[in-house]
């Protein structure tokens, strides 16, 4: 069963150990090299995050499987960051199910925000998937917004 939690500092080393991973595919499949958003591979920056955002990890049978973290815009607006699953673990409805227990966590926000680079066709996929529309692009970056109405 896929569940999300508060992850805490004693979780950063795993953490950061799939980021690592992820990334790294995804950036060598679409780019031919590795890489990811600053400090995606650093322990101290998955410490920050934890600290300073409202950081989940997601698991499968206690084993975690990916993390993301949510940033307060205002009392009806949260944007999604750092969104990430263990490649062993993407396309299997997890990403769509996390989402789900998001919005389920937070039933005040009606907006919600995201980003996902441009070569990311799986998360451009998903995003619309679940229910966002692209606002915004540049030659690197796609906003997303998702209105919830009440």
């Amino acid at each position: 069963m896929l569940e999300i939690l508060r992850a805490n500092i004693e979780d950063a080393t795993e953490i950061t150990a799939i980021k690592t991973t992820a990334y790294n595919k995804e950036i060598n499949t679409y780019l031919g090299r590795d890489g990811g958003p600053p400090g995606y591979n650093q322990v101290e920056s998955q410490l920050h995050i934890i600290n300073n955002f409202i950081a989940y990890k997601i698991l499968i049978d206690n084993r975690i499987i990916g993390a993301f973290f949510l940033i307060p815009i205002d009392e009806a607006t949260m944007r999604f960051e750092d969104f990430v699953i263990h490649p062993l673990y993407q396309n299997k409805g997890y990403g769509y199910q996390t989402m789900v227990l998001t919005e389920k966590t937070y039933p005040n926000i009606t907006q919600w925000q995201l980003s996902t680079p441009v070569f990311s066709v799986g998360n451009q996929h998903l995003y619309k998937k679940f229910g966002y529309i692209e606002v915004s692009r540049d030659q690197e970056l796609i906003e997303y917004i998702k209105t919830i109405t009440k």
